[in-house]
């Protein structure tokens, strides 16, 4: 409930440019980890926002967020829903609502993961990226692996 009531005075008080920052934040929330339980949301929000205070990305969430470069003529993001070339609107209401929240909440009540501060990324269990090899993993939270340049 807290939690919630902390989204609802954040979304009347906000400046149009915080406003954004939670636009932001919560379509990567939902596209990333839309599919997990509410600690893996607050893990992927952390993650972006440990980015965000790291000097190696950008310092604003929807630079890091939609950051990409191009690789021999195909865009390659950060997050890869970005460059998916599907529509970026949210279809499911009930887990756009659930993500706005979390990110509400998480730009204004930092630390409710279970992520390190220097946990920059993550990937499904799924998959095995070429990256991985090069960092340490610090947690399992649900399928997704989280690592950090430890």
């Amino acid at each position: 409930m807290k939690k919630a009531l902390v989204a609802a005075l954040f979304a009347f008080i906000a400046t149009p440019a915080e406003a954004d920052e939670v636009v932001c934040l919560a379509k990567n929330i939902y596209y990333e980890a839309r599919n997990q339980d509410l600690s893996g949301m607050y893990a992927v929000a952390e993650v972006t926002l440990n980015r965000v205070d790291d000097k190696r990305w950008p310092n604003k969430v929807c630079d890091v967020v939609k950051q990409r470069k191009l690789v021999r003529k195909q865009w390659i993001c950060q997050f890869s829903w970005f460059c998916d070339g599907l529509s970026d609107k949210p279809k499911d209401k009930y887990y756009w609502n659930v993500s706005y929240t979390v990110a509400a909440v998480t730009l204004q009540q930092r630390g409710l993961s279970n992520v390190s501060s220097d946990t920059y990324w993550y990937h499904s269990d799924k998959v095995s990226p070429y990256w991985a090899d090069a960092y340490t993993a610090t947690a399992v939270i649900g399928n997704h692996i989280f690592y950090s340049d430890r």
